[in-house]
């Protein structure tokens, strides 16, 4: 090669350094491995004698071996860029997610403050299975005093247990049945009833019978008797009268349902008899003192026999009722839970 030869190459590879800059980096994956097989190629510029001969075959050559060292330039140059760049990239996430991490420690120290009240909720409804205790222990209460079935039971003034009497079984020992029951406690109620409620109608209304005004020309509607009911001071309609409530019951069903009354209570253990109480004087303590001993379950019937001090001093007890056996009824021995009878009561009752 001539020395005007060898000045023109560096000039070649100048210009074309720039070129090959910009068209090889998209293909800078494919050369960056391959130039280590390549090397020997780039030895072969000795063949370049025949350049001397062919001067423009030298460019084709000289843009070839450009080619392949500026092809690893930028490979050496973008390769510590990557690595300089890498450096930074993970320093600046490490940084960012630095912050994050102590928010959140933040917030997850401060939530579980909020997270462990939140249980706390349900202690808050233990009271309310408080009233099923309650109830339990009202269920759990000792029961009141029942004596032998079928039979009646003698208590003294103290209310201790003496002895027991048998009873009769035409009285205290009739199966029961619930329409004669219903029957016959329907009929006493409706004997209560005064049925004294009247109203007066258009002819017992005090007033004129004539006509108001005429029939016809006034643009009104027709009128007639200032009593009319369609008039204020008028007669009643179908208002209410004087009559009887009274349901008519044979007497062997009444005698009947109050059997039926007097054995169910007799079954339950409920009939007592009230052997050392004498009260000469009313006295309503003497009375209750009597039936809080006893300890029988409420409400409590005394009954009677020709013994007006009894009923008097049963009367102002709102947990007991007095009556005499003439006058016992259904409805009230069903009403109470137990019986109390004097001993003049219980031989007319049971002997009857």
């Amino acid at each position: 090669m001539s020395a005007d030869e060898t000045k023109k190459t560096p000039d070649v590879e100048a210009t074309a350094a720039p070129e090959s800059g910009e068209v090889k980096k998209p293909a800078a994956r494919k050369t960056a491995a391959k130039p280590a097989a390549k090397k020997p190629a780039a030895a072969k510029p000795a063949a370049a004698k025949p350049a001397a001969k062919k001067p423009a075959a030298a460019k084709p050559t000289a843009k070839a071996a450009a080619k392949k060292p500026v092809a690893a330039k930028p490979t050496a140059k973008a390769a510590p860029k990557k690595a300089a760049a890498k450096p930074s990239a993970e320093a600046a996430p490490k940084k960012a997610a630095a912050k994050p991490a102590a928010k959140k420690a933040q917030k997850a120290a401060a939530k579980p403050a909020v997270k462990k009240a939140v249980p706390a909720k349900p202690v808050v409804k233990v009271p309310v299975a408080r009233p099923a205790k309650v109830k339990a222990e009202k269920q759990a209460a000792p029961e009141t005093r029942h004596g032998k079935r079928g039979v009646a039971t003698v208590v003294d003034a103290v209310g201790n247990e003496l002895e027991t009497r048998a009873l009769s079984k035409d009285l205290f020992a009739v199966p029961a049945d619930v329409n004669t029951l219903h029957l016959v406690v329907r009929a006493e109620q409706a004997a209560r009833r005064r049925g004294t409620a009247s109203s007066k109608t258009r002819g017992e209304v005090s007033g004129s019978t004539a006509k108001l005004y005429r029939q016809k020309g006034t643009g009104r509607a027709r009128a007639g008797s200032v009593k009319s009911p369609i008039r204020t001071g008028g007669g009643v309609t179908f208002g209410p009268r004087p009559r009887s409530f009274a349901i008519k019951v044979n007497r062997k069903v009444v005698r009947q349902a109050l059997a039926m009354a007097l054995s169910n209570r007799a079954e339950n253990g409920n009939v007592f008899v009230a052997a050392g109480l004498k009260i000469d004087a009313p006295s309503t303590a003497t009375m209750d003192e009597f039936l809080v001993n006893l300890d029988i379950a409420a409400p409590v019937l005394v009954v009677t026999h020709d013994e007006p001090t009894v009923i008097k001093s049963v009367r102002n007890l709102r947990y007991a009722e007095a009556s005499e056996v003439g006058a016992l009824s259904t409805e009230q021995v069903l009403r109470a839970r137990s019986l109390v009878l004097t001993e003049k009561a219980f031989a007319a009752l049971n002997e009857a």
